[in-house]
């Protein structure tokens, strides 16, 4: 098992940096954290696009990873990338492992996934 980032309390993450596919990178989110913020911002305009906020318990899970549940508990479904604006998706609970895929290829420009998280 490679070794993964952990995420730290109040600290931004970049699940994806500046991307227009792919899977992103992979934080571990420790026990104690029990709020969760992902920040999903299209830099620039965007033409299309789609991400999905996941979790597994293994870092290097192979299979289909889990959608986060949205904040009132219902199943989670991609979330559309918006134009030069800031989505902000919450969660609270726990997570094992956290990743922002893309579901929708981004075109037109990129888009950047940020975590922060927190046991308060």
């Amino acid at each position: 098992m490679a070794d993964y980032p952990s995420a730290m309390s109040g600290v931004p993450f970049l699940l994806q940096d500046a991307q227009t596919t792919g899977n992103g990178n992979v934080l571990a989110i420790p026990p104690s954290f029990r709020n969760h913020t992902f920040i999903i911002k299209g830099n620039g305009t965007i033409g299309a696009g789609a991400i999905q906020l996941e979790t597994a318990n293994e870092a290097d899970y192979s299979g289909v990873w889990a959608a986060i549940p949205k904040p009132d508990g219902t199943a989670s479904s991609p979330i559309t990338v918006v134009s030069s604006a800031d989505v902000i998706s919450t969660f609270t609970g726990l997570l094992n492992f956290v990743r922002a895929r893309i579901s929708t290829t981004i075109t037109t420009t990129t888009v950047s996934v940020s975590y922060e998280g927190s046991h308060l």
